[in-house]
């Protein structure tokens, strides 16, 4: 690297060549995936987020994807005084009635189903190789609920039981989507509860499954966003105060990245009149400020929106 360079750019290899709004997208795995969502939403894509919250070990994601193409398969559900969950969802989905919880689930599960069988590209962002399993019954889980950690064992899983459940996924995926372009990432979302060493062995195992995958799958690529804030971006400014989350600058930088190897160029320079009206409809105006102008700005948004609705179905 020359002295005068403050990067080492990551080579990221072309995934598409996207140049319509008619692509359909779906996201799941860390809160990584959530934020490159919000990002796909604010540029007017068509983009799908998986209802069963943020998921971070691959196995688990595996089994929310597996449950949604299979609704005879019966998800595990955990009951207290209080509340009943699933041991295959994040924390985000409890009930006080557990009948009431199976009747949301599986509507959740159908509606998945119906996504992932008109979907184009799957991005499915995989945060953590560590996983739960509970003392009782061996029962892998998504998330521990915030129940004691006595009742669970903390492993590792192999590079192996993490790229033969991927397999899995993909030829199930598919059975029901043959045209489905799969796109892994690798979340650089720092796991540091785990430790320092632990978190680099974790995320070590994933990316080496995730290249075995798509090294033996033609419908299966890689983006390396791991890559990108861990070894191009690699300083503490691209991170919030905890050292472990990208801040939005860096998650806007990846981003960007990603613009550039999915979508033609044409397409992108729509993206940024997009953003020009975004950022219109979020200005605030105060309290002193003239209804005339007020209602003139409503109208000019409006306006835009409707010239540019014109030329590509934008998803507002």
């Amino acid at each position: 690297m020359k002295y005068d360079q403050f990067f080492t750019p990551v080579r990221i290899e072309q995934i598409n060549q996207i140049d319509s709004f008619d692509h359909q997208f779906g996201f799941i795995g860390s809160c990584f995936s959530d934020h490159m969502h919000q990002r796909f939403r604010y540029h007017g894509l068509d983009a799908w987020l998986s209802p069963f919250g943020t998921t971070y070990n691959p196995l688990s994601i595996v089994n929310q994807l597996l449950g949604s193409i299979d609704l005879t398969h019966e998800f595990n559900i955990y009951s207290t005084e209080n509340h009943s969950f699933y041991w295959e969802t994040s924390h985000k989905i409890i009930h006080s009635n557990s009948e009431e919880l199976k009747i949301i689930v599986q509507r959740l599960r159908a509606e998945s189903l119906s996504a992932l069988q008109e979907m184009d590209t799957l991005f499915i962002t995989l945060g953590s190789a560590w996983v739960y399993e509970l003392n009782s019954t061996g029962l892998l889980v998504a998330n521990c609920h915030k129940l004691p950690a006595s009742n669970f064992t903390k492993r590792l899983l192999s590079i192996k039981e993490i790229s033969d459940a991927l397999h899995t996924l993909i030829s199930r995926l598919n059975k029901i989507n043959p045209f489905l372009k799969i796109v892994f990432t690798v979340s650089p979302v720092r796991h540091l509860r785990d430790g320092i060493v632990e978190n680099s062995r974790s995320k070590a195992c994933l990316i080496e499954a995730c290249h075995q995958v798509v090294d033996s799958t033609l419908t299966a690529t890689y983006f390396p966003a791991f890559e990108i804030v861990m070894d191009e971006l690699r300083d503490y400014r691209f991170f919030e105060r905890d050292g472990a989350h990208p801040t939005e600058f860096s998650i806007d930088i990846v981003f960007d990245k990603l613009q550039h190897v999915l979508f033609t160029e044409s397409l992108t320079k729509v993206f940024n009149e997009v953003a020009q009206i975004r950022r219109m409809e979020n200005h605030r105006f105060s309290e002193e400020s003239n209804a005339d102008a007020m209602e003139k700005h409503r109208q000019n948004i409006a306006n835009r929106k409707h010239d540019l609705d014109e030329l590509h179905p934008v998803r507002w």
